[in-house]
């Protein structure tokens, strides 16, 4: 969709209106502003539906802190497009910058007028479903700033407002949205769900996004996104603003609930929380008074030509011309009756010639455009010469780096001692375990714990022994790329007795079974 800025001009088309509206609804003001569907969707029945299905909900609705729509139609070449009263101000994203809370001062007011607005479109049975700081527009009216307009209702839901069933298209399981800012009814694509209660969400959304300067759930990818909105919890926003009061976190987090059910049940139960809360913490309600600046600007009327005043009347003819005199009558005049004195005649100066001015301007704009193109020639120039030092620059600290290098490994070379160690720290269950350590040009034993250096990236063997303990010998293999721990944990044998306790018993058996014929031999 495309949105332009211009006056009413009489080539737009004029064909039978199809949006009903009383005549003294009608605007004035020449500034409007003409959204037009792409040409590449013209063709598409259902895209045309929801574009003027937009222009159908404003409609309904007729709240002052929602975008008034003044009429649509199509041209000639079956372009659609409806017009809509300008505005002069700022969408709310540009209060919510990334990472930075904004006071509960100036967020306050705002959102008791979308409560409002969007209580009144529910009354109506039309949910908005695409809420989010960037359909939030602050205006100028009547003195005060930040004064709310609700605008693109295209994605809207109409409902019955006696029933609450849906009246539109939209298929079940069909996500439609930002999912930044998606109920959890939509992500899931469960549209027969959607009702006042999504859109509580996504103002809860917007709340904690200007209570925190982050989103509830951010994500990288949208499958991400929607799973934060189905299953994950919201963060308290107090841990990421700890300068935010209690109570309006408690609000955040009731509109951010899962279950439709225990979020606020219509926009004016919000509302009158948000005022409340307002209330106790001192905060009025009313629009901050627009600067001077601000009033000049919203009052100007960008984009349109300024019209050339008619010109002055005249307030008396013009005197006709004097005819020249007639030398001859005056001398023969009679004296008695004097003719009237010859009147002055004004000779019109002969007109300049304008050939010295216009070529002193060429000469001027020649001199111009030639400086002008010496500048971009030198500047070009300097530009070739940066990057060639900078070439030149690079290419010496490459070889710089490279005899450092080299420096260095004939260093290592030379000493060898000044390889780099790292320390392994050897511990067992239980203690008191023998350890053989071996590698590369080196060997270590010792008694768990303690610790010895190897040399930095060596490939280390480990043998832990202790009599009676199985395994017999503990293996293991570590790479000391860094100081680490290397432990083994050992099992004390069950049936441990010393190795000529069998023997003895075999003797003492023998003795008792002489007579027997059968011989039991028992191995430990």
């Amino acid at each position: 969709m495309r949105h332009y800025v211009r006056g009413r001009d009489p080539a737009l088309p004029r064909g039978r209106p199809r949006l009903d509206r009383p005549p003294a609804r009608r605007r004035a003001d020449p500034r409007v502003a003409i959204k037009f569907l792409h040409p590449q969707f013209s063709a598409d029945k259902k895209i045309v539906d929801r574009f003027f299905n937009e222009a159908r909900a404003v409609n309904v609705i007729g709240h002052d802190n929602i975008l008034k729509i003044l009429d649509l139609n199509v041209t000639e070449d079956n372009r659609h497009y409806f017009v809509m009263e300008f505005l002069y101000g700022k969408p709310l994203q540009d209060l919510a910058e990334p990472g930075t809370p904004v006071p509960v001062e100036t967020v306050g007011p705002i959102l008791l007028q979308i409560c409002e607005a969007l209580s009144a479109a529910h009354d109506r049975g039309i949910i908005h479903r695409d809420l989010k700081p960037d359909n939030v527009y602050l205006t100028i009216h009547k003195g005060r700033r930040h004064f709310v307009k609700v605008v693109d209702f295209g994605i809207a839901k109409l409902t019955d407002p006696g029933s609450g069933q849906s009246t539109g298209k939209t298929q079940t399981g069909m996500v439609m949205g930002t999912p930044a800012y998606m109920s959890p009814e939509q992500a899931g694509g469960m549209t027969n769900s959607i009702d006042a209660r999504s859109d509580v969400y996504s103002l809860g959304v917007i709340l904690f996004q200007l209570a925190t300067g982050k989103l509830p759930f951010p994500g990288q990818s949208f499958g991400e996104v929607l799973i934060g909105h189905l299953q994950l919890p919201p963060p308290d926003p107090v841990t990421l603003n700890p300068l935010l009061p209690q109570e309006w976190s408690a609000i955040v987090l009731k509109c951010l609930a899962k279950k439709q059910e225990d979020r606020y049940q219509n926009m004016e139960q919000l509302r009158q929380a948000i005022g409340a809360c307002m209330d106790h913490l001192g905060i009025g309600h009313e629009l901050p008074i627009a600067t001077a600046d601000e009033m000049a600007m919203s009052r100007s009327n960008p984009g349109l030509p300024q019209q050339t005043p008619p010109p002055r009347p005249l307030t008396r003819k013009p005197a006709p011309p004097t005819p020249a005199p007639d030398l001859a009558r005056m001398q023969h005049a009679t004296p008695a009756r004097p003719t009237s004195p010859p009147v002055a005649i004004l000779e019109r100066p002969p007109a300049r010639s304008q050939t010295p001015l216009i070529a002193g301007m060429v000469v001027v704009l020649v001199l111009a455009l030639g400086g002008i193109g010496y500048m971009v020639w030198d500047s070009r120039r300097q530009s070739a010469q940066l990057a060639e030092t900078m070439l030149h620059e690079a290419e010496r600290a490459k070889r710089e780096a490279e005899k450092q290098a080299e420096a260095a490994r004939a260093v290592e070379k030379a000493n060898p001692e000044t390889v780099q160690n790292v320390t392994l720290f050897v511990a067992s269950e239980p203690l008191g375990v023998d350890v053989e350590a071996t590698w590369k040009d080196g060997r270590k034993q010792g008694t768990t714990a303690f610790e010895f250096q190897v040399p930095k990236n060596s490939k280390v063997r480990f043998e832990f022994r202790k009599p009676g303990y199985l395994p017999d010998p503990y293996v293991s293999e570590v790479f000391a790329d860094v100081s680490r721990t290397v432990q083994a944990k050992l099992m004390k044998v069950a049936a441990a007795s010393p190795a000529t306790a069998p023997r003895k018993q075999q003797k003492k058996d023998k003795k008792v079974d002489q007579g027997s014929e059968e011989t039991i031999k028992i191995d430990f």
